[in-house]
């Protein structure tokens, strides 16, 4: 049994370059692919309703920005025996973008754009937890591409680069506090649907929620920044990076040691259930928004990119058991009609048919 490894991510994305935090003002903590510790999904308490009118949604929607979304999906069979034979620890960052280039194009990218710009640190070294040999290397890529996301990212002042052809630059995305239109993060943890799958208190445990743990922390009213202080842009962010995780996983799902299993798909099916939430307490309690949100093309647009691209690669890893641990139960949740219900919300405001 492998133990839970948590990342420290050097800096805190912001949507556009008024809002980017000064390296060493914060730290934001991101919960790398977590090892077969307590699988097992429970039955919890359903959320209350909101009384609205919920339309019936299917996951995606073919008709619709999410549903016509399209990508190349890596390729785990691409062979990569000459890479392996050759490596060795002093050249690691040519081997991690060999590889990707042979199995995972969009990571490859995402690293290389990150090591365009090397002030806040080399991702691709930082982020690699053992160098020794080559398998340890491939299995520590899905939290380098993940990381290498985020500071590419955070490089171009916050554009999501979900891959080299699809990319989104919205603005005013922050929490209203930090000069931006939305509402802190860190307020899902009082929503109708916290109860159905509650944080964890770093504890760790069965049926509960280690991303909240991390991703959900602090008070916006406190004088403490936390990570749960952001606002929407960082959710968004985050849910790039976790298809990344999952896309890399899944690439690389060979490299597993045999019987183990790992928190890919756990990641971002966490983070479409955020989404989903957030936007429902958007609706509900933060008009404003919820206005910029689902008005606005680029934000709207990003949200339902992701949300395809999050599916198409869910869909693609669906028989990989080893790329999961309780995402069975999580997936239930973010079926939910009304989470569902969110997201169709967004495609009426598009305009889809």
């Amino acid at each position: 049994m492998r133990t839970v490894v948590l990342i420290a991510a050097i800096g805190v994305l912001a949507c556009d370059e008024s809002r980017v935090i000064p390296p060493g003002t914060m730290v934001n903590r991101d919960a790398g692919p977590s090892a077969n510790a307590d699988a097992g999904p429970g039955a919890d308490a359903g959320p209350t309703s909101d009384g609205g009118a919920i339309v019936p949604a299917p996951e995606v929607d073919p008709r619709c920005v999410d549903g016509m979304y399209t990508e190349t999906l890596p390729d785990p069979n691409a062979s990569i025996t000459t890479q392996i034979a050759g490596y060795t620890p002093a050249n690691v960052v040519p081997f991690i973008q060999s590889v990707l280039d042979a199995r995972y194009p969009t990571g490859a990218y995402l690293v290389r754009g990150a090591l365009m710009d090397v002030s806040r640190g080399n991702c691709a070294e930082i982020f690699l937890n053992d160098r020794s040999n080559a398998g340890a290397v491939l299995r520590s890529l899905s939290t380098v591409v993940h990381e290498c996301g985020h500071f590419f990212d955070l490089a171009m002042n916050g554009r999501y680069h979900v891959t080299a052809a699809t990319q989104f630059t919205c603005t005013n995305g922050d929490t209203v506090a930090r000069r931006g239109r939305t509402f802190a993060r860190s307020l899902l943890n009082a929503d109708a649907y916290s109860a159905r799958r509650p944080p964890c208190g770093m504890g760790g445990g069965r049926n509960c929620d280690s991303y909240a743990d991390i991703y959900l922390d602090g008070d916006p009213d406190d004088a403490m920044f936390d990570s749960g202080d952001q606002g929407f842009n960082s959710l968004l962010e985050e849910t790039v990076q976790y298809v990344n995780s999952l896309a890399t996983g899944y690439a690389y799902a060979d490299q597993l040691g045999a019987g183990s299993s790992i928190s890919e798909r756990d990641g971002i099916l966490t983070f479409l259930w955020y989404v989903g939430r957030y936007l429902r307490l958007a609706r509900l309690e933060h008009p404003d928004a919820y206005t910029l949100l689902s008005t606005d093309r680029c934000w709207r647009d990003a949200i339902l990119t992701t949300w395809g691209r999050a599916w198409l690669m869910l869909g693609a890893t669906a028989n990989a058991r080893n790329l999961g641990i309780n995402d069975a139960a999580i997936i239930t949740l973010v079926r939910d009609p009304e989470i569902l219900g969110e997201i169709q919300r967004l495609r009426v405001a598009a305009g889809c048919p």
